[in-house]
């Protein structure tokens, strides 16, 4: 049996949801927010900040209102928000069970929450199961670096936080939380589902970013997403570029955060706010390059074709998480949330991409750029006016 510092369970609990959206300033006693992506309050009403060009943080919120009054981008939103939450089971789970690898060294205000947002998810994964699977989540932090470092399934990926556990020690970059694990693969003779965040040790809730609170969601629909192609894995892929034929970026981390915004966001307009904040940060951070050439639909859909594959760009996974976002978002409320566990679920099929969209949806791939270019466009320009406060 692999032994590690921790405190290990299974549980089951209920969980709630919540619904419905131009920004206000918030009212708060701290007019000038520290970072972009800073939130307070109570689920269903948060505040975020957006920080400008100029050097300037903005508190921000978006009120309720009547859906006619949305604009053709927020009713888009809207739509598959909608949608998305018709995944949701009331009632105990049927398909999935737990078990809980928990740091001793994880914050105590995260332990709950990441519990809490883990329950939350399989009430809108369960139904994409057609059997019994057991999930595991593991909670860890830089003080489990051996413990990572040494298990067999979590050192998969240990390289890539190393630079992470460093800054966390000295006390750098505790606004973020980082993905662990996100695979259904075999362990010890047994295939089962595996997820999970790392966060610093010293880090505390009220100074983590708003994207933070949809990892756990995203790490574990990749779960979801693995289950249907895993006869395909082990057959193996000739490189990377083979792998993105069948699993795009787009398609693999898009996908996976169009779904896990809507589930960790419990209003709709809380979603609002978490894509304005997500894509300021994108387009002030991340990818300025690819972000910048988003001046028209045409440049949209030439963007779309290029972040196919990371061979094609250096920033093309990347920026795959935020267009691709945006791009299933449209996909969901085009054609539905059953068109898109269609899309899931043909995974099975060992199909490219490119078929399983026919097959899934009966458009093509350069349709599907096509249809959602627009909403792309509109998203980024939402986000850039948002940014340009003095």
């Amino acid at each position: 049996m692999f032994k590690s510092p921790l405190l290990i369970f299974t549980l089951s609990v209920a969980v709630a949801v919540g619904l419905i959206s131009t920004p206000v300033s918030a009212n708060t006693s701290n007019s000038q927010c520290r970072f972009n992506g800073e939130f307070k309050g109570k689920e269903g009403q948060l505040s975020a900040c957006i920080w400008s060009d100029v050097g300037k943080g903005k508190w921000i919120k978006f009120p309720k209102r009547n859906y006619a009054s949305l604009s053709a981008y927020e009713k888009t939103k809207f739509l598959a928000y909608r949608e998305i939450q018709k995944l949701y089971k009331s009632g105990p789970l049927s398909s999935i069970s737990h078990t809980y690898f928990l740091s001793k060294n994880l914050p105590a205000e995260f332990k709950s929450r990441y519990v809490n947002q883990t329950e939350r998810a399989a009430k809108y994964y369960d139904q994409l199961f057609p059997k019994s699977v057991i999930v595991n989540a593991y909670y860890q932090t830089e003080k489990d670096e051996q413990y990572i470092k040494s298990h067999p399934v979590l050192s998969f990926d240990f390289e890539m936080f190393i630079s992470w556990f460093k800054a966390w020690r000295a006390g750098k970059d505790l606004d973020h939380n980082i993905g662990l694990a996100a695979w259904y693969r075999e362990f010890e003779g047994v295939t089962q589902g595996h997820t999970g965040v790392v966060l610093g040790s010293k880090a505390k809730l009220k100074n983590i970013r708003l994207y933070s609170e949809q990892v756990v969601a995203h790490e574990y629909f990749h779960v979801v997403q693995d289950y249907y192609k895993y006869e395909r894995d082990r057959k193996g892929y000739e490189g990377e570029d083979e792998f993105a034929n069948y699993y795009p970026p787009i398609f693999r981390e898009g996908s996976a955060n169009t779904i896990s915004f809507a589930i960790s966001m419990q209003s709709f307009e809380d979603y609002l706010l978490f894509y304005q904040t997500f894509l300021a940060e994108n387009i002030g951070k991340y990818q300025p390059k690819i972000f910048n050439s988003l001046t028209s639909k045409s440049k949209v859909i030439s963007t779309l074709n290029l972040i196919e594959k990371r061979s094609n760009d250096p920033d093309a996974h990347w920026a795959s998480y935020s267009l691709g976002a945006l791009t299933f978002e449209w996909f969901i409320a085009k054609y539905g949330i059953e068109a898109f566990k269609r899309l899931i679920f043909n995974q099975k099929l060992g199909k490219t991409f490119e078929e399983n969209i026919k097959i899934s949806a009966g458009i093509t791939l350069d349709q599907l750029y096509e249809g959602a270019a627009e909403h792309v466009f509109l998203g980024f320009n939402a986000a850039k006016a948002a940014k340009s406060f003095s």
